[in-house]
Parts: structure tokens; C-alpha cells; sequence
């Protein structure tokens, strides 16, 4: 069994009817160095979870792309793996469901990513970032990356931005619409340690 495919066994296991909660396939699109809790929100997010079930690490993240008419590539679903994680133990764990209230996506794009500067918001975090700290607008700036990535040919856009120099702690920002993750999932071994976390189920 693949990663990938450890990560679609999880997801439709964890919904009655089978949906697997999201559209599209998984690809592996980079990693993430975290340093304490880790988020997915929209760059002008303004309700989300954190979490620190995963301890601090390199850790790989999967995004679940789709495609639409117009617009391109966009992510319809994102699953942290801890360092080391096997897929057998990916689909061992014990899984919770975490929220099934709000964590607000963007209009455009989001982002996964677990600190940043003096704790600040992600979407401000960019105006310090280098690339970004001279745009008028860096969020409108980190769009117009991705577009620029799917108008060269790219079908799996991505920005991976270290937003804290001192610690390399990184973000990886994606292609979304203005959507709501409705399922946030949490895995744990039998010690109780985090192997994962997959937001699904986005909803307009």
C-alpha cells in the first residue's frame, strides 16, 4: 500500500457512507518543517484550528487536486503525515474527529504552515517574508505566483515560503476557492503519538 493510497482508506473509513470527502487525487507537494502548531487557513482567514499533535519535525504533506473549468487546478483536501510515518501505520491509528464547526479557507488560496514571527497571522507573516515584503498586496502577490505556475503548464501549483529565517520554519500555499473545511481529522498510535492530520470535506 502507497501512502496515497493509505491516505484515501483513512478518509472513506472515517465517513458512514463511504464518501471519501473530497474530489480529485492526492499528490505529495512538499514538506513542512514545523515549529509548534500547525494550521490550514485561507491567507485572510479569519477562523481556524491549530494543532499540536504532531510534534516538531519535517514532515510530508499531500494535497488533493482538482480541476475546473476556468479556474484550473484547486485543493480539495490536505493530509500532514508525521516524519517517519508508515502508510500500515497510517491506517492503523486511531482517528478522531477533531471539528466539524469552522476553519475558513480563502477565495483564491491557502495554506498550511505552523509558525511564523511573533505568532503572526499567516497573511501578515508574508509582508516580512523576502519576495513578498515589497508587493503592494502579498497575498494578491502569492496568488498571482500560483496563477503564473498553472499558465506555464504547472497541474500541481505550490509555494513552499520559508516565513521564519531564523528557524527555516516554512508554508506551503495552494490554489483553493472560498470554502470551509468541515472535517478536520486526527490520527494517533497506540502511545498516543500524532501520525497525522487531514483536512477534508471543504464546503462552500
Amino acid at each position: 500500500m502507497t501512502m496515497i493510497e493509505a491516505i484515501a482508506a483513512v478518509l472513506q473509513a472515517s465517513d458512514p457512507a463511504g464518501d471519501p470527502g473530497y474530489s480529485g487525487e492526492f499528490t505529495l507537494a512538499g514538506r513542512l518543517l514545523s515549529r509548534g502548531q500547525i494550521a490550514v487557513s485561507g491567507l485572510d482567514g479569519a477562523e481556524f484550528y491549530t494543532f499540536d499533535t504532531v510534534g516538531d519535525g519535517l514532515h510530508e504533506v499531500y494535497l488533493a487536486y482538482d480541476r475546473h473549468d476556468g479556474r484550473g487546478a484547486t485543493v480539495s483536501a490536505v493530509a500532514l503525515i508525521a516524519s517517519g510515518t508508515t502508510p500500515q501505520a497510517l491506517t492503523e491509528a486511531s482517528w478522531e474527529e477533531a471539528s466539524d464547526d469552522v476553519n475558513m479557507l480563502s477565495e483564491d488560496a491557502s495554506v498550511i504552515y505552523s509558525h511564523t514571527p511573533d505568532n503572526l497571522a499567516i497573511g501578515h507573516a508574508l509582508h516580512r517574508t523576502p519576495g513578498f515584503a515589497q508587493a503592494e498586496d502579498p497575498v494578491a502577490h502569492a496568488v498571482a505566483e500560483l496563477e503564473a505556475q498553472q499558465e506555464a503548464g504547472s497541474l500541481l501549483p505550490v509555494l513552499d515560503i520559508v516565513v521564519d529565517p531564523a528557524g527555516g520554519a516554512n508554508a506551503l500555499v495552494f490554489p483553493t476557492c472560498d470554502f470551509t473545511a468541515g472535517s478536520i481529522l486526527i490520527g494517533r498510535d497506540e502511545t498516543g503519538t500524532g501520525v497525522g492530520i487531514f483536512w477534508s470535506n471543504f464546503d462552500g
